[in-house]
């Protein structure tokens, strides 16, 4: 099966028939002759699931690393940041894909755990509306987005689109939120620039993979998302930049907090990242986030690193080699924009790589 063919296949099917179809694709490229050394993770086999934001990226690289280590196995799914992050801990997949980092919290909560980053990605707004171009990147402010979202802006004629976008004319039509359903890095990356932003969605909701939506319709995962907004006149949801390109979506130019209105892309993310760094205190284990705090002009307000979740103890040196020799391809020669750009990521600075190394060196 060709890539455009699993493109096709995935786009008609659900949330879940979509995790379940990518899984057998990706295991499905390779049939491993290695004895097994484990129940849960046979040696030959490696299993990537959770964030599906970094979807895109994962099935690239998977099916690229099978084609130049025919022995190995990368099953692939799409199952949400939450579902990763747990997983991995508890030992039931090789690599958690997680949008969010490892909080304070969540190291307590899995201390067994590693947040090594792979990439930079971001969370964007996504519209249909009647009447506005696809390339109109509409400005927006992050306490905007947060007002929807509350239930406190609940149609597009209101005058403040307007306001900001004078050149247009906004149908009178109800906003139909959509949000995601499931534990989400997405989710977290979107609801901490609200927090950020905004005094009211920080006191009432705050940042969460999971929240307490006010208002909306959820759905499990991003396809569902950009399925939901394509076909709902007047939706509005968010997913990653991979999405956004994938599906030529209309997508808002957010205010940051240098005050230019940005539209998401690989230079803007770039640019938040960089930004971050050179402020001299970014963590080594990279527990904080990129989201708003960044001064670059340039800078796309939700930024963020995309992160593998590994257990820092596996069941035996043959599990950790195979598990070293994919995350150290990944950030090699995975890194090359021809998996990264392509498919709607930033590769990670350079100046980055010696922390990642050492977080890496953290499994055992």
């Amino acid at each position: 099966m060709n890539k455009s063919s699993m493109k096709k296949i995935i786009g008609g099917l659900t949330a879940a028939s979509a995790v379940f179809a990518l899984s057998i694709f990706a295991a499905g490229c390779a049939k491993s002759n290695a004895p097994a050394t484990s129940s849960k993770v046979p040696a030959g086999t490696l299993t990537i699931s959770g964030s599906s934001m970094l979807y895109p990226l994962n099935s690239v690289w998977a099916v690229k690393y099978h084609k130049l280590n025919p022995g190995i196995t990368v099953s692939v799914a799409s199952t949400g940041s939450g579902f990763g992050i747990s997983n991995a801990a508890d030992g039931n997949i090789t690599i958690g894909a997680s949008d969010a980092y490892l909080t304070k919290s969540f190291k307590k909560r899995y201390p067994n755990l590693v947040n090594v980053p792979v990439a930079l990605d971001d969370a964007q707004v996504i519209y249909n509306i009647p009447g506005i171009p696809n390339n109109a990147n509409l400005k927006m402010t992050p306490k905007l987005v947060a007002e929807i979202y509350m239930g406190k802006i609940t149609n597009w004629d209101n005058p403040v689109f307007k306001k900001l976008n004078p050149q247009y004319k906004f149908p009178n039509l109800h906003i139909f939120v959509t949000h995601r359903a499931d534990a989400s890095g997405t989710t977290f990356d979107f609801t901490s620039l609200l927090t950020d932003t905004s005094k009211a969605w920080a006191s009432k909701v705050g940042r969460s993979l999971s929240p307490d939506w006010p208002v909306g319709s959820g759905y499990l995962g991003s396809d569902a998302v950009v399925a939901a907004v394509k076909s709902t006149s007047g939706g509005i949801g968010y997913v990653g930049l991979g999405w956004v390109m994938e599906y030529h979506l209309a997508s808002a130019a957010l205010l940051n907090k240098a005050g230019n209105y940005v539209v998401g892309s690989v230079e803007t993310i770039a640019a938040a990242a960089n930004s971050a760094l050179k402020q001299g205190d970014f963590p080594a284990d990279f527990d904080k986030s990129i989201v708003w705090n960044v001064s670059a002009k340039n800078a796309y307000p939700d930024s963020n690193f995309e992160f593998w979740m590994i257990k820092k103890t596996q069941p035996n040196p043959a599990t950790t080699k195979s598990i070293k020799d994919l995350v150290n391809w990944a950030l090699g020669p995975g890194q090359a924009a021809k998996y990264t750009v392509k498919t709607g990521f930033a590769p990670l600075p350079k100046s980055v790589m010696p922390n990642v190394k050492k977080l890496l060196a953290q499994v055992k």
